[in-house]
Formats: structure tokens, C-alpha cells, sequence
């Protein structure tokens, strides 16, 4: 009894023992198996984003399955990513226009004609660009550092924006442009300032230039006149004709003395007039640079004002021409000339200050007459 309870336990015991380790070897190669595939889904799905990347950049069509692993080769295209030259070429301009030292030239004649600055031209190779960039720079720069500071942003941008490979960018300064908010620390001197042009009359020539105008439609008149006669569209002596038959009967008389003279004589007042200067009709008011600009009328207005507020003066009125000003004033014979005439001058001080232009001033008195009281 007691043989043969002790080989049933020891044949449960080799049962139980037999069954552990089958199951312990099945469960190490189920993990070894899941270990393999876990393996290969992370190798595949590397590549897969490897090859992504790559068609990506060259701007093919990319597809994936979202939430496996597996990639179906035999399903459709989901979209695409596609770089235009246009986009690379606007992102190369951008770049550029962030240096201040580079130069905008756009609209007008430079858009007609394709010459707008900054300009680039794209090359787009499989996975690599290549840039020829145009630009303009303010004067005065340092061309070489502008263009290396343009070049190594530019670059940098389109690594960056497009993901492809910059396989050259060369950079062409085109024109050059003052800087106008540059100041010479150089020059000890101010630079002097232009003054305006004053307001002058019209030009001695324009009634010349009305009566050829006049002319030239008369001879379009007389030009109409003979082609209709010529094509028989109106009846009449032709003038032209008439003139020349008249003209080619001529000879020598001795009142063509006379129109030779007359003739030079217009001649030369013609070329007077063409090349005289027109007359300045204003006078500058304030400091050596007006821009302001006054009449001798409204100067002489203001001059006979101010000596009309002055005491013991009953009239006046001033005459202004090139060189003086000349203030005629009436005073009341209570009081003295003298005094009357230091007191006109200090009022007239003010604005002869900014309207006198270099003229004299000169003050005549006259005794103003008796007022009568009926």
C-alpha cells in the first residue's frame, strides 16, 4: 500500500513537472516571436518615414495608413506636397528685404519691363536648389558685406522653409541708391541750401508764340483747301500756285531794301525775346531762403498800415520798386518832423525786417491840410 501510493505522487510530480516546463517553452517562444515582430513593425515603419521625408522634399506623392503599422501599397493617393518656383523664388525676396541696406524697385517702367528689385531666379534640381538673386543697395554700404549678410539669410531660409538642399545662391548687385538719411561726418562744411525759384511773369515770347501757332493753322487751312481743289472736291484758283507763279515773277525793287531791314530787325527781337529772363513779379519775405513771397503791391500795403498807426500821421502811401521803399506820409502840423519820422521808421522796423529784399527805405513829410468845418 505504502509501495505503491509513493509511485502514484512521484508520477503526479513528473506530470506536473512535464506540464511547467512545456508551458514555461511555449510562452519564451510566443515572446521571442512577438519580440521579431515588434522588431520588424519598428524597422518598417522607419523606413516608411525615411521615404516619406525623402518624397517629400522631392516633391512627390507621400500616402500612410493611419493606426497600423502596415503600409497598403495598392491603396489610393491620399495628396501630394509640391514646391513651385514662384513660392521658392518669393521666399528668397523675403529673406533678402530683411537687410535695411537692400534696395525695393517696383511698379512703373522696372514692372513692364520684368527689372523689379530685388528679383530672384530659381533653379529646382531633384532635391536641390539653386538661386541667382538680383538686388539694389543703398549707397553708401559696404557691398561685400551686404551680399554675404543676404546670402547666408537667404540660404538659411530655404533650408528652413523648403526642407531641400541650397546647392548654390549667387547674389548680383544690380543698382545702387542714395541714402538720403546719410550724413556725412566727413564734410566739415553745411552743405548749402538751394533756395526756390521766386514767382516770375509769363515768358516775353508767348505772344509769339500764339501768333506762329495762328500761322501754322492757317497754312493746315490752306494745305486742306488745295487737296480738296486738287481732287476736285471744290472749285477755286489754287493758292499755292497763284503764290509761287507770283513769287518766281519778282525781281529786284527798291522797297525790298526796306523789308531785309525789317526782317533782321524781328529776327533779332524774336531771339531777344526767347532768351531774355522773365521778370520776377514777387519779393522773398524772411531770411535768405524765402518761402514766402510777397508783391511790391501787398509790401507797400503793409509799409502804408504801419505808418498809418503811427502818431501824428494823417495819411500815407508808399511806392515800392526795385531798389527803395518809399513812404509818403501827411502829418499833423502839432506835431514835430523829426519825431515824426523816428516814429514811422520804428514802426516800419518790423516789416521792412523780413519784406525790405535789400531796398532803401526813404520817408517824405507833407503837412496835411486844414480840415474846414462848415
Amino acid at each position: 500500500m505504502t509501495g505503491s501510493s509513493s509511485s502514484s505522487a512521484e508520477a503526479i510530480s513528473d506530470a506536473v513537472t512535464r506540464t511547467i516546463s512545456d508551458t514555461v517553452a511555449v510562452c519564451r517562444n510566443n515572446y521571442s516571436r512577438d519580440v521579431i515582430r515588434h522588431r520588424s513593425s519598428l524597422q518598417l515603419w522607419s523606413a516608411c518615414r525615411t521615404t516619406a521625408s525623402r518624397d517629400r522634399r522631392k516633391g512627390f506623392s507621400v500616402m500612410t495608413q493611419a493606426g497600423s503599422d502596415d503600409v497598403d501599397n495598392g491603396r489610393e493617393m491620399r495628396g501630394s506636397v509640391e514646391i513651385k518656383d514662384r513660392a521658392i523664388s518669393r521666399t528668397a525676396i523675403a529673406a533678402t528685404l530683411k537687410d535695411p541696406r537692400v534696395t525695393r524697385t517696383t511698379g512703373g517702367f522696372s514692372r513692364l519691363t520684368g527689372r523689379e528689385l530685388p528679383r530672384a531666379d530659381v533653379t529646382l534640381g531633384e532635391d536641390t536648389i539653386a538661386v541667382n538673386l538680383y538686388i539694389g543697395v543703398t549707397w553708401p554700404s559696404q557691398i561685400t558685406e551686404v551680399t554675404e549678410s543676404v546670402h547666408a539669410t537667404v540660404e538659411a531660409a530655404l533650408a528652413t522653409m523648403t526642407g531641400l538642399h541650397v546647392h548654390r545662391v549667387n547674389v548680383l548687385v544690380s543698382d545702387t541708391t542714395l541714402d538720403t538719411g546719410f550724413s556725412s561726418t566727413s564734410n566739415t562744411e553745411e552743405s548749402q541750401i538751394i533756395p526756390p525759384r521766386p514767382p516770375t511773369a509769363g515768358p516775353a515770347a508767348m505772344p509769339v508764340a500764339l501768333l506762329f501757332g495762328f500761322a501754322l493753322l492757317g497754312v493746315a487751312f490752306v494745305a486742306g483747301r488745295e487737296f480738296l481743289i486738287a481732287h476736285g472736291h471744290l472749285g477755286g484758283s489754287p493758292w499755292i500756285a497763284d503764290a509761287v507763279s507770283w513769287i518766281a515773277r519778282l525781281h529786284w525793287q527798291s522797297w525790298m531794301i526796306a523789308a531785309a531791314i525789317g526782317a533782321a530787325v524781328l529776327g533779332l527781337l524774336l531771339l531777344f525775346m526767347g532768351v531774355k529772363p522773365r521778370t520776377k513779379t514777387h519779393s522773398g519775405l524772411g531770411a535768405s531762403v524765402p518761402t514766402v513771397w510777397a508783391t511790391p503791391t501787398d509790401i507797400a500795403r503793409l509799409c502804408s498800415a504801419a505808418a498809418q498807426s503811427t502818431h501824428g500821421v494823417v495819411d500815407a502811401h508808399t511806392v515800392v520798386t526795385r531798389r527803395k521803399i518809399e513812404v509818403r506820409i501827411e502829418r499833423d502840423r502839432a506835431v514835430d518832423a523829426e519825431h515824426v519820422d523816428a516814429t514811422v521808421r520804428e514802426a516800419l522796423a518790423p516789416t521792412l525786417s523780413v519784406a525790405a529784399g535789400g531796398r532803401r527805405l526813404t520817408v517824405k513829410q507833407s503837412v496835411a491840410a486844414p480840415t474846414r468845418v462848415s
